[in-house]
């Protein structure tokens, strides 16, 4: 805090001794919410302090302490104003409630400042989410994860807010955007931050009755919405090869192969579906993100140059198909989660 400088005082004690004292005294800042609120009701974690003419530092305190005592102030008239920062917007620091008290300190005083809502959207509530059991390599759910990332809908719109996945998981809570008092529906979507594409788990829209001041908890189940399966592939001269001996295959380095892309085709319409690439003639694909359904599997092996198909399945002579159920993921135990595709000049 900045202390106005200090004035020395000139005290005698007795003939010919003098003594030096200050002048300044305490203040005291307090505060409260109005409507008997408090820190976990309204959802704040800090408070920012601001006394006019006067440059704290720290300005910023925990919401739960209630006080900060300030030393060292003259005599004189304060205004002295808190506000309760929205945790969700870490910069620029965004009121939500705020209060402003003026004092005379004439001594040790206390300022005590009642908090009151600036704006109408300032009811909030927090969450937690679990996942649905799963069966197999299931992705997981923390820092660094699969899934690092849970988006938020508000009455089915964005706000563009995302919390780390692992931060509302179990007992874990993190806490909604505020919103005006009153009903809203509430939807939370696990994904990865750096596909961003995929809603690898979600829970079902919730109604959520907001109040002022006094926030509910409410904890959700994830849903999953994809699952899982482990392709693999060889490239075989023929399809007469393969039929012959599935175990004579080429080797990868003269295949000519430099890519590997994944597409499951939808059975009635074969050109739709979802692909995912990234592969290599070694490498085969665990996928953890595929759509239910039942699917074709096709694979093909490109040139280096990524435009011309070297190899590809034969889906007339070699027909196959795949069933993906949401929430089981691929297990070595369950032959249903995989799957290997002979590819063909």
């Amino acid at each position: 805090m900045r202390i106005r400088g200090l004035t020395l005082w000139l005290c005698l004690l007795g003939p010919g001794l003098l003594s030096c004292g200050s002048s300044t005294h305490s203040l005291t800042v307090s505060w409260t919410f109005a409507g008997g609120a408090s820190c976990t009701g309204t959802g704040i974690d800090q408070v920012r302090i601001t006394i006019a003419g006067e440059t704290l530092q720290p300005d910023t305190f925990p919401c739960g302490s209630g006080q900060v005592l300030f030393d060292q102030f003259y005599p004189g008239s304060y205004t002295v104003t808190v506000d309760a920062l929205d945790g969700n917007i870490p910069s620029p620091p965004t009121p939500l409630w705020s209060g402003t008290v003026t004092v005379d300190l004439r001594d040790d005083t206390t300022a005590s400042v009642v908090l009151q809502p600036v704006s109408n959207q300032n009811a909030v509530a927090y969450l937690s989410w679990t996942f649905a059991p799963a069966t197999g390599q299931a992705p997981q759910c923390g820092n660094g994860q699969r899934l690092d990332s849970v988006a938020i809908f508000i009455d089915g719109a964005s706000p563009n807010l995302a919390y780390n996945c692992g931060d509302g998981l179990g007992p874990s809570q993190v806490i909604t955007p505020y919103v005006t008092a009153g009903d809203h529906t509430v939807q939370l979507v696990a994904y990865n931050a750096a596909e961003s594409q995929t809603a690898y788990a979600q829970t079902d829209p919730l109604t959520i009755h907001f109040v002022t001041g006094s926030a509910p908890s409410q904890a959700t189940v994830m849903q999953w919405q994809v699952g899982g399966l482990a392709m693999s592939w060889a490239a075989y001269a023929s399809l007469q090869t393969y039929q012959a001996n599935p175990n004579q295959s080429v080797p990868c380095a003269s295949t000519g192969i430099a890519s590997v892309s994944v597409f499951l085709a939808d059975p009635t319409t074969p050109t739709t579906g979802t692909q995912f690439n990234g592969y290599t003639c070694a490498s085969g694909a665990l996928l953890d993100n595929a759509p239910p359904g039942t699917w074709l599997p096709f694979v093909a092996g490109y040139d280096a140059g990524g435009q011309n198909v070297l190899y590809f399945q034969d889906d007339v002579n070699v027909p196959q198909q795949v069933t993906i159920v949401a929430g089981h993921f691929y297990s070595a135990q369950d032959p249903a989660t995989q799957v290997f595709v002979p590819l063909f000049p």
